[in-house]
């Protein structure tokens, strides 16, 4: 496959903060104009109210939610698109259809593209035995005009032409009295009678009323006989094959309904792979079809495409450990990371993409890949890029700020004619509200998870406008910082709720005490949390403390 067309989806860390959401509109855009038209932006978690004004203020819809990356059906389809029948299709139509294609099952859809049930070979070769068993009848049901379209045939006369019915086969080979003894035991209005041209034979098929006279070897039908089956109501085709290939033919002749099964259900495009891969291999051709959210087919999986490299490959923006991505990702080939946070351990089976720079926000990382191609940066992007790095930065005052993010954030500013001040303003003041959210959005809003000397930890970060609003809201947020740290078995749970006015952070710490005993801030009237004064940033300030404390602590056990 081209790999411009091939599926892209550049995605940043769970729980993401506008950076990491910004990065990736800005960054498939950027791809797109490259060529990778199918490269798009998803999420990783829900939407902070601050990144929601952003996207509402520039006019860009949220990135699709993805929450997670199991392996689904769709990172595995074929490409191309679907090859199915309606259910009137003629079963000869369709067998030659699969045999072009060289499929062993087809889905049966109706007029819409739903789907309504699965033909394959095996379940036709099952049916057919039955059908065309010469120890029972040979009833099949079929319409006069799947008929002629099966055996090529010239429609004389049409009745009814679509109704499909139970019809009962008569092959008249034998003697005229041998047949009408037959035909005084069926029932001849929904008999379908294959006749040589013989006159006593036809004079039969009109007088008990059969349902259809088809008339083989191409045989012509006098103009007395054609008026007779006129009056009579009696359809007459003229096969221009013999009569043992006429009776072959008239067999393909039903609807795939007819033969095809429903107990074959349709999987989903969103399914677990895991969840379906019992019932392909239960089934007879171990394939499976394959339907939208509309109950569309959108086409078929087999076991082989199961075991195949997915369909889809991963930019990661604004982290570069598995342990900070959506679930599964590890799974994907990951081709490309957009980073400006220290390196994790993250193994690759081939190189790949791999841009990590010493600036305040991933976005600024972006914005400079845009300028140093000669990208077009449309309005709506660069709003979005300077937000972002208006967020990661704290308007310029984190120390993670460098002179790339200010000269960025100035020539940003300058494109759209946007004061930097009054943008932030306008970002901050729909910061999160503590007394709006719940305890457990407060700690997943931005919540990083760690694994550092042997131990694992976590460490949540919320802005507010004020840090008035946290005093009241302390002891559950403890209380659920210490239920966190049990649940998820780690040494230590940290929130770290930041003033962005004041410049300050407040740290509520849960976890292992001899730790929490040797963090270097001033306690706030509980030994569990910490007043942290000019502590703006998570990645540069706080971690490497608590990384630093926890290397203590861990050497004195």
């Amino acid at each position: 496959m081209n790999d411009l067309l091939r599926k892209i989806i550049v995605i940043g860390h769970r729980n993401p903060d506008t950076d990491s959401i910004v990065s990736a509109i800005a960054y498939a855009a950027l791809k797109r104009q490259q060529g990778y038209v199918n490269c798009m932006p998803a999420r990783a978690g829900r939407l902070t109210p601050q990144t929601e004004y952003v996207l509402r203020r520039f006019g860009v819809e949220a990135p699709t939610f993805i929450p997670d990356m199991l392996p689904k059906v769709a990172y595995f389809m074929p490409e191309g698109s679907p090859i199915t029948v309606q259910a009137n299709t003629a079963l000869w139509d369709a067998l030659e259809l699969m045999d072009r294609h060289r499929l062993p099952a087809i889905p049966v859809v109706d007029g819409q593209g739903h789907y309504s049930a699965y033909l394959s070979h095996n379940t036709f070769t099952e049916n057919i035995v039955h059908k065309a068993d010469p120890h029972r009848k040979a009833i099949i049901p079929t319409s006069i005009n799947l008929l002629i379209k099966t055996l090529r045939a010239q429609p004389l006369l049409t009745v009814n032409g679509d109704a499909v019915v139970k019809s009962r086969l008569l092959v008249a080979g034998s003697t005229r009295e041998a047949f009408e003894q037959v035909l005084k035991t069926e029932l001849p209005m929904n008999a379908i009678a294959l006749v040589e041209n013989r006159a006593s034979i036809l004079d039969l098929c009109i007088r008990y009323k059969v349902r259809a006279i088809v008339l083989t070897g191409g045989a012509p039908l006098s103009k007395e006989m054609f008026e007779k089956a006129r009056e009579a109501g009696i359809s007459v085709l003229i096969s221009p094959y013999d009569i043992a290939s006429t009776v072959y033919l008239t067999l393909y002749s039903m609807p795939v309904s007819a033969m095809a099964t429903q107990a074959i259900q349709a999987v989903g495009l969103n399914d677990p792979v895991r969840d379906i891969m019992s019932a392909v291999q239960a089934s007879p051709t171990r394939s499976l079809p394959v339907v939208d959210d509309n109950g569309k087919v959108v086409g078929v999986i087999n076991e082989r495409d199961l075991y195949k490299q997915p369909n889809v490959d991963i930019i990661m923006v604004d982290h570069n450990e598995l342990s900070l991505a959506v679930e599964g990702l590890d799974q994907f080939h990951i081709i490309e990371i957009i980073d400006h946070h220290k390196l994790g351990n993250f193994p690759t089976h081939e190189p790949i993409t791999f841009i990590n720079r010493v600036v305040g926000s991933a976005a600024t990382v972006v914005a400079c890949l845009y300028q140093e191609q000669k990208a077009t940066l449309t309005p709506a992007i660069a709003g979005l890029l300077l937000s972002a790095i208006i967020t990661d930065t704290l308007a310029l005052q984190s120390p993670t700020t460098t002179d790339v993010d200010r000269n960025m954030a100035d020539y940003l500013s300058g494109l759209l004619n946007l004061d930097v001040a009054d943008l932030a303003h306008d970002i901050f003041s729909h910061a999160a509200r503590l007394t709006d959210l719940t305890i457990e959005k407060i700690l997943d809003m931005d919540a990083k998870h760690y694994t550092e000397d042997g131990v694992s930890f976590s460490v949540s970060q919320i802005e507010t406008g004020t840090s008035d609003e946290l005093k009241s809201r302390i002891p559950e947020l403890l209380a659920a910082l210490e239920s966190r740290c049990k649940a998820e078995k780690s040494y230590f749970a940290a929130l770290m709720v930041t003033d962005i006015t004041a410049l300050n952070s407040v740290l509520l710490v849960a976890g292992d005490a001899r730790f929490i005993a040797k963090i270097p801030f001033p306690k706030l009237g509980n030994d569990n949390v910490f007043l942290c004064k000019g502590i703006m940033s998570r990645k540069k300030q706080l971690l490497p403390l608590l990384l630093e404390q926890l290397s203590a602590t861990l050497g004195v056990r």
